[in-house]
């Protein structure tokens, strides 16, 4: 009798050792789209107590895969069929300062690779990089204001000499939408549209390449609001908040010389449907149909993808949607979920003791607690390390109602979008959020609770 093992021969294969991280778990992820940047889990790296991680996992394509951890965005371009042996930067951990800091951003490190060969993929993107971004930020303002008569075309011509050797296709294209950004810079933008058709409208669309995603979504920022305050922005404005027909949209769009390729031109609606929903110049439901038209008739698989999330994005943590659900534990350990609470009103409050914004509000939570606690549910999901610090806090200081733990990066505080210490959501009988975010106690959330307790118009509650 013969066994066999089974061996994936189309695995992409990550390996190393990092001391720092030993006895962690990383997990690295993709984005879906790079018009709404939601991401999706591809491998995590189970590191030993000696430090030593190894895994594998099915790609389909060149796929750029980054892990947030500490203080970093690091990222690499995984091939198929590849073999990687990484080396993760030092650790750094976040200060406090850095965790409630909604605005920080974190340190992008392209990962190092041992044994790279001046072929390799990512020896060429990380070679190019330095050269092309060293320029790019000393240059910076003499190109803006001097355009052409810099020295940008002697720079590009010798850069493109540079990597001549270089056949990777992926790699080809990464330099030439850089470069055409660079030009782009050079003519302040004089000559988008005719740009765009020799970099955008000929070409193949190239979904995860950073370098041509970076410049579309540069070049079409807001451009449907944008095109709102043009001679023909009625019509757009008729066909989207009378119409919402995909059809007519493409037959408008297509009057553009640079927008003549169909699989680009849906690109660039659906990044313009993507913005208009932030920005509000278009109304929410003729957008949502709008686009579920273009997700039904699309023949782009992509598109659908995007569609998709966009309609995801939108829909997440919107009034009268359905709140994420969460299943978390006590200071005692025991799982509670938030489908336990259907048939009560829920306070949903994110804190964390460490923060003093979240420590002024405990006592205004409590009066609160305390006054209504037979006709409200009240939750705190906490995000501190120390668990037993903060269950301390809470007993020292009487707060009585329910107390959940999560980290601070998980998928709970990701799923409620939150970034800032306290946030507060407010959740009705049938699970569906009444207030998302819902006011604070210090907005004095109080007096639109007692109004429901009196039975008023839910219509009351502010939007």
């Amino acid at each position: 009798m013969f066994l066999f093992s089974v061996v994936n021969l189309h695995a992409t294969e990550i390996y190393g050792n990092a001391k720092d991280y030993a006895g962690s778990e990383l997990i690295f992820y993709r984005y879906q789209d790079r018009i709404t940047f939601l991401k999706e889990e591809v491998f995590r790296l189970q590191i030993d107590t000696s430090g030593n991680f190894k895994t594998s996992f099915d790609l389909d394509e060149i796929t750029y895969v980054f892990g947030e951890f500490g203080i970093y965005h690091a990222y690499l371009f995984a091939e198929p069929n590849n073999s990687y042996e990484i080396i993760l930067p030092p650790l750094v951990e976040k200060e406090n300062k850095d965790i409630f800091n909604p605005f920080f951003t974190p340190e992008k490190v392209h990962i190092g690779i041992k044994n790279l060969q001046k072929t390799d993929l990512n020896y060429l993107i990380i070679d190019f990089d330095y050269y092309y971004f060293r320029y790019h930020d000393l240059k910076f303002l003499d190109i803006y204001s001097q355009g052409l008569k810099t020295d940008i075309d002697t720079f590009i011509n010798e850069i493109n000499k540079q990597y001549e050797y270089a056949d990777n296709d992926y790699f080809q294209s990464y330099k030439k939408y850089r470069i055409a950004a660079l030009k782009n810079l050079a003519t302040q933008k004089q000559y988008e549209k005719a740009l765009v058709y020799a970099y955008f409208t000929k070409d193949s669309v190239l979904y995860d390449n950073p370098a041509y995603m970076d410049l579309f979504n540069n070049i079409y920022s807001d451009y449907f609001d944008k095109y709102l305050v043009s001679k023909n922005g009625a019509y757009l404005y008729a066909v989207i908040n009378y119409g919402h027909s995909i059809r007519r949209l493409n037959m408008l769009l297509s009057e553009h010389f640079e927008l003549r390729n169909k699989q680009f031109r849906e690109l660039v609606i659906l990044k313009g449907i993507n913005d208009s929903f932030a920005n509000k110049n278009l109304s929410w439901l003729p957008l949502l149909l709008t686009l579920d038209s273009l997700h039904i008739t699309t023949q782009y698989p992509q598109h659908k993808i995007i569609a998709q999330n966009i309609a995801d994005n939108t829909l997440s943590l919107a009034k009268g949607t359905i709140a994420p659900p969460f299943a978390l534990p006590d200071s005692a350990g025991n799982i509670k979920e938030l489908f336990d609470y259907r048939g009560k009103y829920v306070y949903l409050h994110f804190a964390n003791t460490q923060t003093y914004s979240s420590q002024t509000e405990f006592d205004l939570m409590k009066r609160i607690y305390d006054r209504y606690n037979g006709y409200c549910t009240f939750i705190t999901v906490l995000t501190d390390e120390d668990r037993a610090a903060a269950s301390n806090f809470m007993r020292k200081n009487n707060y009585n109602w329910t107390f959940l733990f999560t980290e601070i990066n998980s998928e709970t505080i990701s799923h409620y979008k939150v970034s800032t210490y306290p946030s507060y959501y407010f959740i009705s009988p049938k699970g569906t959020l009444i207030m998302s975010p819902a006011l604070s106690p210090t907005d004095n959330f109080e007096s639109y609770l007692f109004n429901i307790i009196e039975g008023h118009d839910m219509n009351e509650i502010p939007k």
